[in-house]
């Protein structure tokens, strides 16, 4: 709670012109996720030219979010690492996605969203996607083991207290309320949301079944399907 109050001061003396607060600063990072996100996508599909089209956007939203906020804290060297590095991460992502290597594109972008989420949290800022990414970063994990046939010789307590995370994990953003003012989502918008998260409920329905019966195959059937879904859900907000 101290966290939030001493950010939420120093952020009301970083400017002059107008009353700049917590709640300014995720509207931007909203802004700067619909940005990221369709090159994340694009990217994870392997659809290198679309990612190729989408990055000037986001350079150009990552750019606005780096001018106003990097020296907004300029005596906390972690504030000031943080923007260091997704500047960093940023670059090495656009260079990868120029050269066409789609996993090392994923990966630089993967350690951009973390290192966000790292900086959210040490100021006690809650944000819907972060809820989101720590479903993504559960489900990585039980889709790992699900869809290689070497990690399937795993402990299957081992593998159902993975899969039992990534519920939990589902639970926590499916209780979640969308902010539609943050994400700049109209009516029409939250109703293809709401069906995308359907859908993707259901596929971990048909996962969790296919965890049940323990058959290779079938299991690794349905975390690619969970994967797409996900996927689908997460293209809402960008």
């Amino acid at each position: 709670m101290m966290g939030l109050l001493l950010f939420v001061f120093l952020f009301s003396l970083s400017s002059s012109c107008e009353d700049e607060n917590v709640d300014v600063l995720l509207q931007d990072m909203a802004e700067f996720d619909k940005a990221y996100i369709p090159v994340l996508y694009y990217v994870r599909q392997g659809e290198m030219d679309n990612a190729k089209r989408s990055v000037f956007f986001l350079n150009h939203s990552w750019q606005k979010v780096n001018r106003k906020y990097k020296n907004l804290n300029p005596g906390n060297d972690d504030w000031q690492e943080a923007f260091r590095m997704t500047d960093a991460w940023l670059s090495d992502a656009y260079f990868s996605i120029d050269a066409i290597q789609p996993k090392d594109a994923y990966i630089f972008l993967d350690h951009v969203r973390y290192q966000m989420m790292d900086l959210r949290s040490q100021h006690d800022i809650n944000y819907y996607l972060d809820d989101v990414w720590e479903f993504e970063a559960s489900l990585d994990l039980a889709e790992e083991v699900a869809v290689d046939q070497m990690l399937c010789l795993l402990d299957y307590c081992e593998f159902e207290d993975i899969v039992k995370d990534m519920n939990e994990q589902w639970r926590i953003v499916e209780k979640a309320k969308v902010d539609a003012e943050l994400f700049n989502l109209d009516m029409e918008d939250l109703k293809v949301l709401e069906n995308q998260k359907k859908k993707l409920k259901e596929a971990i329905i048909v996962f969790n079944q296919a965890v049940e019966e323990m058959e290779g195959e079938n299991l690794a059937m349905t975390a690619t399907f969970l994967r797409q879904a996900y996927l689908e859900y997460l293209a809402g907000f960008g």
